[in-house]
């Protein structure tokens, strides 16, 4: 009798699907609200993290500098952000990782004042960054220096805190130019702001934001962050496939009410986010070339000591990605 009640729930809890017996929970911090991290907001959306057993927590922390703090704390143990917050942690003798990228270009509108014509007209004035060492603040000293200008010598750099705050000290004058990312761009074309630089078309690799988590966390969880990359993919996939849900995922965590902004912010998602999410090194290596100015230990850092891709080459391998995109 005892052996037939077993075997009876046993059936039961076979009976079920994979999301009513999950128990394991992942907490997933996010560092700005962009359409890059799109693909995150769909998976949540569409219970897609249920589907692979889990539950996914999602935690926004304003900096790449503030997650990587909440990280060593132990409060978020899983995180997209720029991929410089993880080198930068790792050279100061962190032991992050980054496990796979959301966007692999730096994926920002250098956009300024109607009276700057170009690059060159930022010389001797104020341009915003979110926070020094952010990935903004990678890509506006990029520009500079493409163009000939030494960034705080020739232009002087000043932190807003996030992408919404560098509109409003653009409408201040605090600042005549600044990074944006969708939807913090409209923010910016309201004062008259415009686009001197597309980013993601001036020919440099960047880990705009990646997938990132501590060696120590990974080595132990290492199933959960692979049906993590399983669950993110999917979700990729869908806000790709699935308008509705992707704009639905969107006007949530964006709390947008104005579906202009949501198609924008949809657009901006089609355009940046990869559907396969690999690092690329080349993107690591502009990192440390950017920190080695002050950072003598990117001067001899190797760019493969700080991303892990054996989870997508993993799921690649056994036809994951080409069920969604085919070969």
């Amino acid at each position: 009798m005892g052996a037939t009640i077993l075997i009876l729930g046993l059936l039961v809890v076979l009976a079920f699907p994979v999301s009513i017996q999950a128990r394991d929970r992942l907490v997933v911090g996010y560092t700005a609200i962009t359409g890059i991290k799109a693909g995150l907001w769909v998976a949540k959306e569409g219970g897609i993290f249920e589907k692979y057993g889990f539950t996914g927590d999602l935690v926004f922390i304003s900096t790449g500098s503030k997650m990587v703090q909440a990280m060593l704390g132990g409060e978020v143990p899983f995180a997209g952000a720029g991929g410089i917050a993880a080198v930068s942690a790792t050279l100061a003798g962190g032991d992050f990782v980054m496990l796979g990228a959301l966007a692999k270009v730096p994926a920002f509108y250098i956009m300024a004042l109607p009276e700057i014509k170009s690059i060159e007209g930022l010389r001797g004035k104020a341009v915003g960054v979110a926070r020094f060492g952010s990935a903004t603040d990678f890509a506006m000293r990029y520009v500079l220096r493409k163009h000939g200008l030494e960034p705080e010598r020739d232009v002087k750099l000043i932190q807003t805190g996030d992408v919404f705050a560098g509109a409003a000290a653009m409408a201040n004058r605090l600042i005549v130019a600044a990074p944006f990312s969708s939807p913090a761009n409209l923010r910016a074309q309201e004062i008259g702001a415009h686009v001197l630089v597309n980013m993601g078309k001036a020919g440099v690799y960047f880990p705009h934001d990646a997938w990132m988590a501590r060696r120590s966390f990974v080595n132990a969880n290492e199933d959960l962050v692979r049906r993590f990359i399983k669950a993110y993919s999917e979700g990729v996939y869908r806000l790709f496939t699935d308008k509705e849900l992707g704009r639905r995922a969107i006007q949530r965590f964006t709390r947008a009410t104005d579906s202009k902004v949501v198609d924008a912010v949809y657009q901006y998602a089609l355009d940046y986010v990869e559907k396969i999410p690999y690092n690329t090194r080349e993107g690591i290596q502009e990192i440390l070339n950017q920190l080695a100015v002050t950072n003598p230990k990117a001067k001899t850092a190797n760019p493969d000591s700080f991303y892990d891709d054996r989870f997508v080459k993993e799921l690649e391998a056994s036809g994951f990605f080409a069920q969604f995109w085919g070969k």
